[in-house]
């Protein structure tokens, strides 16, 4: 199989990075990057392939697939051009970073069947939160009723040109990061939101300087279709003190926590005489190398899903919930309102 690359920053990078580690049997032939810097990086990785002049150029190659790691806000049109062109995509997150391109971008995924669109949300393909999923599933909660999530983290890595720090072309820190959060807790519940309320602000992390300076905290609530609560508080001044990202469910059964440090799961029963967790250790299958867990899976993923002719866990279809709760939930903190999502 031949895979090109539209977008060879930090993820774009790790893309090429996995295939050359991890997919003997996938040839880059093309990439394309107006950044000199990021093409050379590339290049390193994917000696063979040819460094496109154009998008145009790239999206002509004979490519059967093309990896899409652009800014959010161009995940619509450059979907659209590879699509047109019968390829194959593996898009990274958002769906979208607007409402009316999340329903576009559904448009257009619902019109080309035949073709795979995997959404990068790969923690949806790690072991770790598949377990949680299973969990879940096996009723050790009972009725689920509040999922939550708490991140507190260091500022985003700079990128080129500081877009991810300008909501107007990210959508948002909650659009371009906590929608892969929202993505599982939206899988975990089996539902999708139907209205969000927030608070929020800018106040410690300064890049851009301008009205459009995304925010660097947040906190969250919503209310899910099936009448599941969730939650979610949000800094991005956090000091680093590894990843310990807090997520849990509670239900009519039990609680579930996770503790990713440790790689453990952490499961209560309700009525409990002893107040000692059961313990699942779920450590990633594989080296991570620095990426997310699951991103090597979400490629094994796509292949299959290319061969096979089927559709991923994450397609579009899937997916839009979590992007559209994030949405949401950056307009309910800049309007002060309850957000119908």
């Amino acid at each position: 199989m031949k895979i090109a690359c539209l977008g060879t920053g930090t993820f774009g990078l790790n893309h090429l990075r996995v295939v050359r580690e991890d997919f003997p049997d996938l040839q880059v032939v093309a990439i394309y990057d107006p950044h000199e810097p990021n093409r050379d990086a590339a290049l390193k990785l994917a000696p063979g392939a040819k460094a496109c002049r154009t998008q145009e150029e790239m999206i002509a190659s004979e490519a059967d697939g093309v990896f899409i790691s652009t800014p959010g806000f161009m995940h619509l049109d450059h979907a659209s051009a590879c699509l047109m062109a019968g390829k194959h995509v593996l898009l990274e997150k958002p769906v979208m970073t607007t409402r009316e391109g999340c329903r576009r971008m559904l448009e257009l995924a619902n019109k080309h069947p035949d073709r795979v669109i995997l959404v990068n949300h790969e923690l949806r393909y790690a072991d770790y939160f598949r377990k949680i999923k299973e969990l879940i599933d096996s009723g050790a909660v009972g009725e689920p009723q509040l999922v939550w999530c708490k991140s507190f983290r260091p500022p985003f890595l700079k990128k080129v040109g500081n877009w991810i720090q300008d909501s107007r072309q990210s959508g948002g820190v909650m659009v371009d990061m906590n929608s892969h959060h929202f993505d599982l807790m939206n899988w975990w519940v089996g539902s999708r939101a139907k209205r969000v309320a927030g608070f929020g602000g800018n106040d410690v992390v300064h890049v851009v300087n301008n009205e459009h300076e995304v925010l660097d905290h947040a906190s969250v609530s919503f209310e899910y279709e099936n009448g599941v609560r969730g939650g979610l508080l949000l800094s991005m001044f956090a000091p680093p003190t590894g990843e310990d990202l807090e997520m849990g469910v509670i239900g009519s059964g039990g609680m579930i926590q996770t503790k990713m440090s440790r790689w453990e799961i952490h499961q209560w029963k309700c009525g409990a005489e002893k107040a000692e967790p059961v313990v699942h250790h779920v450590p990633p299958a594989r080296d991570t190398r620095g990426t997310p867990i699951g991103f090597v899976e979400a490629h094994d993923e796509f292949l299959k899903c290319v061969r096979e002719g089927r559709q991923p866990l994450t397609n579009v279809q899937a997916c839009v919930g979590g992007s559209l709760l994030a949405i949401a939930a950056e307009e309910a903190i800049k309007t002060g309102k309850v957000i119908e999502v």
